[in-house]
């Protein structure tokens, strides 16, 4: 295929934009916006399959634009449904004369499309979809020179998105397997139920407002979720004691901390994992060092444990227990700053104050 000069420097430095990114949603509007920007068109649609077979229009630029929400192509429907159906471009001057293109839309909105470009984004296996460009600027029509430039665009873009999908899926997957194995591990104990997801949650809001990257928020969120992982190791008759626990109780209980680093340390790969491993092992140290399993103290501690530990007491405050009531949020935040300095990093304790107040309005009562 040969690319005029002029778009080869524009060319090289999408396929490197698009190689640098992975959150779908980003990616799907810089095809969009770049693929528009190179053939010098008025509109375009990004045309994605969902499982159901059907076509929908997950990004679209251009005069009325906003009106392709909640469309939906049938397979084989239109251009871009014959595009994808039968894996061929297709490079319709006047889109009046073709007897595959649906007006709908047009109809609809009130738009004219007179000329167009369709290309398949084929991924490794299927097509997934097709890059759609409507109206040269101008005027003039698309032609053989921007049908060539934007195939090439649309190879690379395919991949893009296909690795983005994937990597998408994977990580929802992470997460969803993380959650039942912590809804597993809470559910052993019918008072401590939704324990994980709610420290998970206490914690990423603390994280948020440390302001975290959305990389450190998310190893948080995952630390979180598994800090108890080890008392799968610990006894029922443990566990689940409704009263005071005798001295060789507590050790069992305590090694819950050791007990889920060990279950962790395996994770790789490892520099992904680290947090994990912090979360378990730290997340009953005390700032003063009086903590365990190690009795670090103060920065010692590495910050996920800080966090993990302010959310997790906030939690055990707040829960019903056979033995007493849980307290409320304005007691349990007050006992949170009472213990700054001593049990907890003051500016952790701050912080998941401050983010408490707001999520949950709770100013005006903690304040009164």
């Amino acid at each position: 295929m040969q690319i005029a000069h002029e778009h080869l420097q524009s060319l090289l430095e999408i396929s490197r934009m698009l190689n640098s990114q992975f959150e779908a949603d980003n990616l799907l509007e810089l095809v969009l916006d770049k693929a528009m920007h190179v053939v010098s068109a008025e509109a375009g649609t990004l045309w994605m399959l969902e499982e159901e077979g059907y076509l929908a229009p997950l990004v679209a630029r251009g005069p009325k634009s906003e009106g392709l929400k909640g469309l939906r192509l049938k397979p084989g429907e239109g251009l871009a449904g014959q595009v994808v159906v039968n894996d061929e471009h297709c490079l319709v001057e006047d889109v009046r004369k073709d007897p595959n293109w649906s007006s709908r839309f047009d109809d609809s909105t009130g738009f004219i499309t007179k000329s167009l470009l369709c290309i398949p984004l084929r991924g490794r296996e299927d097509v997934i979809g097709c890059l759609q460009l409507i109206n040269k600027q101008g005027q003039g029509y698309f032609g053989r020179a921007d049908l060539e430039v934007a195939q090439y665009f649309a190879g690379q873009a395919a991949i893009s998105l296909e690795n983005s999908r994937m990597y998408t899926w994977q990580k929802g997957l992470m997460h969803s397997l993380l959650r039942v194995l912590a809804s597993a591990l809470d559910a052993r104990d019918h008072y401590t139920a939704g324990h994980s997801e709610r420290v998970c949650r206490y914690s990423v809001l603390t994280g948020a407002e440390l302001n975290f990257s959305k990389v450190d928020l998310e190893a948080l969120e995952r630390a979180a979720l598994l800090h108890d992982v080890g008392k799968i190791g610990v006894r029922d008759t443990v566990l689940l004691k409704e009263g005071p626990l005798d001295k060789n109780e507590w050790e069992d209980m305590k090694s819950h901390a050791q007990k889920g680093a060990k279950i962790l340390e395996g994770v790789e790969p490892v520099h992904l994992a680290g947090k994990l491993f912090e979360g378990a092992l730290y997340h009953q140290e005390k700032y003063d060092g009086s903590g365990y399993p190690q009795g670090v103290k103060g920065e010692d501690i590495p910050l996920v444990g800080r966090i993990i530990a302010v959310a997790d007491t906030f939690d055990a405050i707040t829960t019903d227990r056979p033995y007493r009531k849980g307290a409320s949020f304005a007691d349990a935040l007050a006992e949170i700053r009472r213990c700054a300095g001593t049990q907890f990093d003051p500016a952790v304790a701050d912080a998941f104050r401050r983010a408490m107040l707001k999520e949950y309005n709770l100013v005006q009562q903690v304040e009164s």
